[in-house]
């Protein structure tokens, strides 16, 4: 990596410095006013003010819409001891905190939460997962497998950057085994609960990691009563459903593939209450299928993953809300979630006030929650903020 990263100079439009001086990490391409030297995407860029003074150091986006997503801000440069402070700091937040005890499935980067734009690095029991969304970030890849190497001597690590956003910045999907061998299927336990995880082939980087508090939660009110977990992919709130003692589980996923993942992972822990997996289409289903469940889990996929994207995902959310609250009985609790940033919590909670009134059913919510402390909310970067959920008590 180059010493001082100045080779290439972004300078902004005269009034458009106030984010990066607030520390967002986004610049986007209309506040650029002149891009001088090597101008490739991902190459490490000064930025500089109207005047000519430096604000920070970031990644090129070339094309993309993010014209740059900085790194560090003043005249810090980036460097690799820059980068591999970064990463330490990020592992130690998760190592020094009680919130994630009971786990060791977790989240260690989680790209603006941890200041590291584009970069993902999940760790499941000891076996590591790099995404890389950015090519900033794909230029740095061997250096951040070598410190990841170093801080935590890993079992292994494996990219899974197939994510499609990278299209974006002209990036064609990758993935492939970094370090070590990873495991076709590896154990990670969570609460007492062993999930059995595909990283190489899973959804995301093999696991929800980020609905853990929300299972906890439902693991806590879940005794006596008959859960239905729509949406459920793994099984994830199924099995915490179980573990809190629910008296039946019906998981519904449209996956063939997560519905036998789901199965394995409920045999797996050997629960004495009964459960059924339904491969079927979950909105289907739902107009189909009476509701006996007092105890219904609502974790659909991003509707919006775009802002043009928001009214249709809007009719998404309240169709499934309005056909849960409609159908289920008095007495039910709800945990209904968004995993949308574009759909934050203000406009999830107005849905469901929407759906809740066209059911014209008495709702109170008991509860909001949002992600997990391994996918911090970065106070500068409010787009980190993506889950929401509301635990709602229907009468």
């Amino acid at each position: 990596m180059n010493g001082t990263g100045a080779s290439l100079v972004v300078t902004l439009k005269r009034g458009r410095e106030k984010s990066v001086r607030a520390r967002h990490h986004w610049i986007f391409s209309g506040a650029v006013a002149r891009v001088e030297g090597e101008a490739s995407p991902g190459a490490i860029a000064a930025v500089r003010d109207s005047a000519g003074a430096v604000l920070g150091y970031g990644c090129y986006g070339g094309r993309a819409s993010i014209a740059v997503r900085m790194l560090t801000f003043g005249d810090r440069p980036f460097t690799t001891d820059v980068l591999r402070g970064l990463i330490r700091a990020a592992i130690a937040r998760r190592r020094d905190t009680p919130l994630l005890a009971g786990t060791d499935a977790v989240r260690l980067v989680f790209s603006e939460g941890d200041a590291l734009p584009g970069l993902i690095v999940d760790s499941y029991n000891g076996h590591l997962v790099l995404q890389s969304l950015t090519a900033g970030i794909d230029r740095l890849r061997n250096d951040i497998a070598g410190i990841l190497v170093d801080e935590l001597a890993p079992a292994s690590l494996y990219e899974r950057s197939d994510h499609a956003g990278r299209a974006l910045e002209g990036l064609s999907e990758e993935s492939g085994q970094l370090v070590g061998s990873t495991p076709d299927a590896v154990e990670i336990h969570e609460g007492g609960v062993v999930f059995v995880v595909d990283i190489t082939r899973g959804q995301k980087t093999g696991f929800f990691l980020d609905q853990r508090d929300n299972r906890a939660l439902v693991r806590s009110v879940a005794a006596g009563r008959r859960a239905l977990d729509l949406f459920c992919y793994q099984g994830g709130f199924s099995l915490a459903a179980l573990a809190g003692g629910a008296r039946s589980c019906v998981a519904v996923d449209a996956s063939e593939a997560a519905c036998a993942a789901a199965r394995r992972n409920i045999a797996h822990n050997a629960f004495d209450a009964p459960a059924e997996l339904v491969c079927a289409d979950v909105f289907e289903f739902i107009r189909a299928r009476a509701i006996d469940a007092d105890l219904v889990i609502i974790d659909p996929p991003a509707f919006a993953k775009s802002r043009e994207a928001v009214a249709r995902a809007a009719r998404g959310y309240k169709d499934i809300n309005l056909n849960v609250l409609r159908a289920c009985p008095p007495g039910s609790l709800v945990l209904t979630c968004s995993c949308s940033r574009f759909v934050d919590a203000a406009l999830f909670q107005k849905i469901v006030f929407g759906a809740a009134a066209d059911a014209n059913r008495a709702v109170s919510i008991l509860r909001r929650t949002h992600q997990p402390a391994d996918h911090p909310v970065n106070i500068y970067h409010p787009e980190t903020e993506y889950l929401t959920a509301l635990l709602l008590s229907v009468e």
